[in-house]
């Protein structure tokens, strides 16, 4: 049976989107740091905040502070914005670092706020490609880094890991994961680099590695994070045992969670909304009460559910599919899953459709093929 309100699980989302400087391959809404024009937008959030009480009714289990750059909101700020909020006992608070703010006087006064997660932003261990992402840290800079926040009792880390950069090789590749995986971390997200027509890095879309290297990367990732005890449970994320993102889990599971902040998104009540990727048309829909943002009218909650389900590597519960949508999803979708569990592109498990761990790597053509 599916849930009831009061015990479904619910996040918060918060975008900050300041920068000090912009990555090249950067495609999140954000804009440069100005001291006036992010004191404003702190105070907006407040405002949102405030604006949403009725809509916190039941404890919060995860925030999550992105960007942007999200560390750069001082401790009164970030303690400013979580006081009052309804956070259950064990409410997972991650904040998205840049790596070189973590210095000692800055993880002492982070110590003050609930901040118990943190993701950094360390991409690659190898400086050639830190360079051309337009990092401004360098690898050596990492290591004394975790063991500092580890000194100070940060035990839930996450790093991020970019793969397919122009002219990477698969042992640049190998060295990066060595690197990474020989770090006291719990947990590592990794992405494809995708460059965008219109983004500074544009020239090199015909240097990106060829479909057959991607692939041939992917799965050299999954295997070796698998050989260093980072257990792989969705296409793009490895975690230690119990420190999966439980912020992201919300996602993928389908449960709602609310979304703070220009660029940011929201579910709740069966109605998937944004606000906009402007700082104005964001104060408009707040300086209006509308806390729910705009309703995206695309969005199919069905739909979203079947692609999120497929994207863990637990599958899609086609028994909470069921709880929720009255509708079997193998006589709706009969067809569609005969054609691709006969290409062995998915299986079923049980009460769990999933897709098959070498068709991962082009999961959404698959999950497109299906819906």
């Amino acid at each position: 049976m599916e849930q009831s309100f009061q015990t479904r699980a619910l996040g918060l989302y918060l975008h900050i989107p300041f920068c000090l400087s912009r990555c090249p391959y950067c495609n999140f809404f954000s804009q440069p740091f100005n001291k006036q024009a992010f004191r404003h937008y702190y105070e907006l959030i407040l405002r949102q905040k405030e604006l949403s009480r009725e809509l916190l009714s039941r404890p919060l289990k995860s925030v999550y502070f992105g960007g942007g750059t999200p560390s750069l909101l001082s401790t009164e700020q970030t303690n400013g914005i979580l006081e009052g909020l309804p956070l259950s006992d064990d409410c997972e608070i991650t904040l998205e670092i840049n790596p070189l703010m973590i210095t000692e006087s800055y993880v002492q006064e982070l110590k003050t706020t609930p901040i118990n997660r943190l993701s950094l932003g360390v991409q690659s261990f190898q400086d050639k490609e830190l360079i051309y992402l337009g990092r401004k840290h360098r690898a050596a800079d990492i290591p004394p880094r975790i063991e500092l926040l580890n000194k100070h009792g940060y035990s839930n880390l996450s790093l991020d890991l970019i793969y397919g950069i122009p002219s990477s090789t698969i042992d640049d590749l190998d060295y990066s994961l060595r690197s990474l995986t020989a770090l006291p971390i719990q947990h590592i997200s990794t992405y494809l680099l995708e460059i965008e027509p219109h983004s500074p890095l544009a020239k090199d879309i015909p240097l990106i590695p060829e479909d057959s290297i991607l692939e041939e990367m992917y799965h050299q990732i999954r295997q070796k994070l698998n050989d260093f005890g980072f257990a792989q449970y969705e296409i793009s994320n490895f975690a230690k045992t119990g420190k999966k993102s439980r912020h992201n889990l919300l996602y993928w599971h389908g449960e709602e969670y609310l979304g703070f902040g220009a660029s940011s998104w929201g579910y709740f009540g069966g109605r998937r909304y944004y606000f906009p990727a402007d700082m104005a048309a964001y104060e408009s829909l707040i300086s209006r009460g509308e806390v729910l943002g705009i309703e995206d009218e695309e969005a199919c909650e069905r739909t979203d559910f079947i692609m999120m389900g497929l994207r863990l590597l637990e599958g899609l519960d086609l028994g909470e599919y069921q709880a929720r949508f009255a509708e079997d999803l193998l006589v709706s979708k009969a067809k569609e899953i005969k054609r691709l569990t006969e290409q062995a592109l998915i299986f079923l498990d049980g009460k769990r459709l999933k897709i098959q761990p070498h068709a991962l790597f082009v999961s959404n053509a698959v999950i497109s093929e299906l819906i």
